[in-house]
């Protein structure tokens, strides 16, 4: 498969993080001005990627994949990331005002584990700007399901956050498919203190509320809520935690963040960098938070899964512990453009040992036995 990423990955490597990230994003958002551009792209790749449908959160997804948040921060290139051929693209996270996020060197690799550290810290142009630039987008070369991630901002202290939040959730309304509500970066003073239940509770019945008010506005147009949850919680928060989201009728979890935890046989000097470490570092941990969260919800909610998937293996294992939807990032960071279609074949491939008529009909027979390609 033709993938643009293997002919400027050389350069991107020899860049600062950040510096390869704003060229990646420059050349994306370029695209997406374009119409002829994003058409030629979706030829190229998306239409290289397979239908895998799945039901969930009220709609079709075109494949379980998605793009996790914190990739375009600001909404610049969903039109071009729609055209590689994700099912979904979760945008964000944006704040109601703008603020640059920490200071200094915030992004750290560590290719051989195929890990990042960041401590970006919500780095965001600020709900305003976010708007505009949904609003400027023409067309979707496919029908690509877009998330919207919301928070707080740094300077606002944890008594006013549901403020935030609900500014948030009123503004991208009516452009999302679904909002989710990050509750859990490790980058951002106090934001892990909101998922202590009371304060969840409280936030989340706020923005519950708040969309029984927008969908009577919106010709009855409901959003589904997600919430982002930590891998760094214990068994017993996870279920307190799912429980009160399905007590205010939040639609799905999506599990996880990045861990402020570090593997015990992790050498590489960037292991001593503060921030949220993802891939491959991570993928025990989230899939058991998976498994705990879908143990909980049982189908009342949808689970997206997110943390260390870099193979339809990765990708399958949490959808045999519960994921309904799947989220990739550093393993797009590391392998580009080719690892959507590698992943969404291998997944098909997996499924059609159970001789299904359909993918979710294989995931069902594949959760009550083991798989026999795993034997």
């Amino acid at each position: 498969m033709f993938s643009p990423y293997k002919l400027i990955r050389p350069v991107l490597v020899r860049m600062d993080e950040e510096s390869s990230h704003s060229l990646a994003m420059r050349l994306l958002s370029r695209i997406s001005d374009s119409s002829r551009l994003t058409v030629l792209e979706e030829l190229l790749l998306g239409d290289r990627v397979p239908a895998l449908p799945v039901e969930a959160l009220g709609t079709q997804f075109q494949n379980p994949v998605g793009l996790a948040a914190g990739f375009d921060k600001d909404g610049l290139a969903f039109p071009a990331l729609a055209g590689i051929g994700f099912g979904f693209i979760e945008l964000g996270t944006v704040t109601p005002n703008p603020q640059p996020g920490n200071p200094g060197k915030r992004v750290f690799r560590i290719i051989d584990d195929n890990a990042l550290i960041n401590r970006l810290g919500f780095n965001s142009c600020g709900l305003d700007s976010f708007v505009l630039n949904l609003e400027k987008i023409k067309s979707v070369p496919r029908e690509t399901v877009l998330g919207v991630n919301i928070g707080k901002n740094t300077n606002t202290p944890n008594e006013r956050a549901t403020m935030d939040y609900v500014r948030c959730f009123k503004g991208v309304y009516r452009y999302a498919d679904y909002i989710a509500v990050n509750v859990s970066s490790p980058n951002s003073p106090g934001i892990r203190d909101l998922q202590n239940v009371a304060r969840l509770d409280e936030l989340l019945e706020a923005i519950t509320q708040e969309r029984v008010s927008l969908a009577s506005s919106h010709a009855g147009k409901t959003v589904p809520i997600a919430v982002k949850i930590s891998p760094d919680l214990d068994t017993k928060e996870i279920e307190a935690i799912v429980e009160t989201a399905a007590n205010r009728n939040v639609d799905a979890i999506i599990a996880t963040n990045t861990t402020v935890t570090r593997p015990t046989d992790g050498t590489h000097k960037n292991y001593k960098e503060n921030g949220g470490l993802s891939g491959k570092p991570l993928r025990e941990m989230s899939t058991q938070v998976i498994r705990t969260a879908s143990k909980v919800a049982g189908n009342s909610m949808t689970i997206i899964g997110t943390g260390g998937i870099s193979s339809a293996e990765d990708a399958w294992d949490k959808i045999l512990a519960g994921a309904n939807l799947l989220q990739l990032y550093t393993s797009f960071v590391y392998q580009g453009t080719s690892v959507v279609k590698d992943i969404v074949v291998g997944l098909a491939d997996l499924a059609r040992q159970y001789e299904s008529e359909n993918f979710q009909s294989a995931i069902e027979q594949a959760r009550q036995k083991p798989s026999r390609s795993r034997t």
